[in-house]
């Protein structure tokens, strides 16, 4: 939030090479969507940390798993747009916490099993270590 798009993918690739001089394999994650509705779709939220990540994992040569848009799609695939913006209630107040973004346990362990399910794609030498 307080770092320009430059300096943010600076760091990611300043992570990506520190791991990988460790002997680890570094997968960059995009980050989750908050859940914002026009009409019936769920809206990208995240704006340019999206499009920095994916091009720093680029510069990198690191996997990119792209939990953005993998978030949006489990929202539209659950129906939660549109909604009246009770967070409070029902089964966005069963998955989001009050702030729209951060998960209650329901949602957080639907938001695990994404990333779980799409890691053996974007990194598959990581597939055998997950249960």
């Amino acid at each position: 939030k307080h770092v320009g798009s430059q300096l943010f993918k600076t760091l990611l690739t300043t992570l990506a090479q520190a791991a990988k001089d460790r002997g680890a394999l570094p997968v960059f994650v995009t980050p989750v969507s908050a859940i914002i509705c026009k009409g019936s779709v769920a809206q990208p939220t995240r704006g340019h940390f999206v499009d920095d990540t994916k091009a720093a994992a680029t510069a990198a040569g690191v996997p990119l798993l792209d939990l953005h848009q993998l978030s949006i799609d489990l929202y539209n695939k659950l129906g939660f747009c549109p909604n009246d913006e009770n967070y409070g209630a029902g089964k966005l107040g069963d998955f989001f916490c009050q702030d729209h973004t951060h998960f209650e346990t329901a949602g957080a362990k639907q938001i695990a099993a994404l990333v779980a399910s799409a890691l053996p794609t974007a990194g598959p030498s990581l597939a055998p270590y997950l249960k």
